[in-house]
């Protein structure tokens, strides 16, 4: 396929994938909007509703990384990302889909494929020295924001799926288990922030961990409130550290 027909292909996945998104909340599919699907499976994973804003600043991102592409039709580097930016999109919409249809099983193997996708792109940006400052804002943030808010949402469609099937737990309580979920995320966004250099990453680990506290700390759910609170505190030092280290070596 031509570097024409690539973007003109990847433009229209992207529009797809915004009207999906929002006739899920404007019509709203299968008579419940993505919220109240939620509600269906109350896990103590998902954050408060106001922490899926992020959405709003990924398309963002995606619509720059589109309009990049086009302003740059003969960058063979951004046409290795074109086909797998598709199936982004297309895999984005799926999921909507399966989820508004009550199909949680089916939900995470369309989230998995999905964090699978993005974890080709993110491989392919690193191996591919996207290093300007244009290349940075338009091409390496856009995906970093979202592999990394799909790495949180992967864990809390996995956690909805396990409350749909009634799992209480084992021999841990739920409250333990998100407490081990939360580090999980916070570990992911310390390694690939160090590994990669992609500071954005821990960003929107820190967002989806204050959104958990936002939503439980007027609760009995203190050991998550407090562990929130424990991690945002660490990764932040780390952060700060990141950004000293990398203005020496500079």
């Amino acid at each position: 396929m031509s570097s024409t027909a690539l973007r003109i292909a990847s433009t229209g996945a992207l529009l797809i994938t915004l009207v999906v998104n929002a006739l899920a909340n404007i019509l709203p599919i299968n008579g419940l909007n993505t919220g109240e699907v939620s509600a269906l499976y109350p896990s103590l994973f998902t954050p408060a509703g106001i922490t899926f804003s992020i959405w709003t600043v990924i398309y963002i991102l995606l619509i720059g990384f589109v309009v990049f592409s086009w302003l740059n039709r003969s960058d063979a580097r951004i046409d290795r990302l074109q086909s797998w930016f598709i199936v982004t999109c297309v895999l984005n919409a799926s999921w909507i889909l399966v989820w508004h249809f009550l199909l949680p099983a089916l939900s995470v193997v369309v989230m998995l494929m999905l964090l699978g996708a993005l974890l080709t792109i993110f491989r392919i940006i690193q191996s591919s020295q996207f290093l300007s400052t244009k290349e940075i804002i338009c091409v390496s943030l856009p995906f970093t924001f979202y592999l990394a808010w799909i790495c949180v949402a992967t864990i809390a469609n996995v956690s909805a799926l396990l409350v749909s099937a009634e799992w209480q737990g084992g021999f841990l309580s739920p409250e333990i288990w998100t407490v081990l979920m939360m580090v999980v995320a916070a570990i992911l966004g310390f390694v690939v922030t160090r590994q990669f250099g992609t500071p954005a990453f821990i960003f929107v680990v820190m967002w989806a961990l204050l959104g958990i506290y936002i939503r439980w700390q007027d609760s009995e759910y203190k050991l998550i409130v407090t562990s929130a609170i424990l991690l945002e505190v660490v990764l932040a030092g780390f952060l700060i550290y990141y950004f000293k280290s990398r203005k020496v070596s500079h």
